[in-house]
């Protein structure tokens, strides 16, 4: 997903870094572009830089397609936007800042990858006219950035799926503590940290239930690892300071504890951060695997929503890759609801 106001916070934050008069950035918009309509995209980026010197153009021709050519292809743009370019106002604001900053709107993706091409630039050009300058055309689709906390995190959706799987792992376990304690006996051991040693597993989830029901707005849910922890919260903590072999026990402990084979986990699918996460020693099953899927996919989410209630002190990041991220975090978690939410078989 990319907006006008992501294209121009990028444009902004790129212009002390080139001392060319005239800068061309790309946007592809399609499907996840909001608007995904390039001329309404191409008029909210005029609104949005109205006192700025920058010109959006929709591309209808065919063009940049070929690296001989980009001089070629950026020669015509400037001839095709020579009337809005001449405007009064924007000549004004071209020659106040020095600069002009022109954003091509089009339907498909950049496919250059080398773009710098000596370009003379018009006579009639409101700056350095006749001047032969290097032009690039710099794809903002993949570079705009936003803060963690811009709405592509997810943070308040990804919250409350959280709060929805705490509720189902605690359903899940307090069953089968009823029915069959030694099944839970060694993850509950696991997840009861010195400070809750004294405390039955009765006690312990009993403990995780109210913190639960204290929760009015499951979107503002966020889970801890040390006030009144979760089940949730302490699989991110375990997750935090065990190493990925470890957490292998943990999961064999966790399907057993939600007596994991009784019901069907349906297709496996797996976070690409469990992936990277993986562990040395080879899954014991594939409802194990599925677990430990689950555990990584926790300590992710609740990272990332933590971060994002921090995102003064992080940097900014490419908008499409805090969206499928998310997403794919978000799927990930909504699985899990669904399995743990399932009820057990006698």
């Amino acid at each position: 997903m990319i907006r006008p106001s992501d294209v121009v916070e990028e444009m902004r934050r790129r212009r002390t870094r080139s001392s060319e008069p005239v800068r061309f950035y790309w946007v592809a918009v399609a499907e996840g572009s909001e608007p995904r309509d390039r001329d309404a995209f191409a008029a909210e980026l005029r609104r949005l830089a109205s006192e700025e010197a920058v010109c959006p153009v929709v591309l209808r021709v065919p063009g940049f397609r070929d690296p001989n050519a980009v001089m070629n292809d950026l020669t015509a743009v400037l001839e095709g936007c020579r009337t809005e370019i001449l405007d009064p106002g924007l000549t004004a604001r071209i020659q106040s800042n020095g600069l002009l900053d022109v954003v091509l709107v089009s339907r498909r993706a950049f496919d250059l990858a080398i773009t710098s091409s000596p370009l003379p630039l018009p006579e009639w050009f409101p700056v350095s006219p006749g001047r032969v300058v290097t032009a690039s055309v710099t794809d903002l689709t993949l570079r705009a950035a936003v803060p963690l906390s811009a709405s592509e995190t997810g943070a308040g959706e990804m919250c409350r799926l959280l709060f929805e799987l705490d509720r189902a792992l605690l359903a899940r376990t307090r069953e089968t503590l009823e029915a069959r304690r030694r099944d839970v006996n060694s993850f509950l051991d696991q997840v009861r940290d010195t400070r809750e040693d004294s405390l039955s597993f009765h006690e312990l989830l009993a403990g995780c239930e109210t913190t639960l029901a204290s929760v009015q707005n499951p979107r503002d849910f966020r889970p801890s690892t040390a006030k009144n922890p979760t089940l949730v919260g302490h699989l991110w903590r375990i997750a935090n300071t065990k190493p990925a072999d470890g957490l292998v026990k943990v999961a064999e402990s966790l399907a057993r504890a939600t007596r994991l084979e009784s019901l069907s986990a349906g297709d496996h699918r797996e976070a690409l951060l469990a992936v990277l996460a993986r562990p040395s020693r080879t899954f014991p099953s594939p409802e194990v695997r599925w677990v430990y899927n689950v555990i990584r996919s926790i300590q992710s989410a609740c990272q990332l929503v933590t971060a994002a209630k921090h995102a003064d002190e992080y940097g900014r990041y490419p908008a499409w890759l805090l969206r499928s991220l998310s997403l794919h975090l978000r799927e990930s978690l909504d699985e899990a609801v669904g399995v743990f939410g399932q009820r057990q078989r006698r």
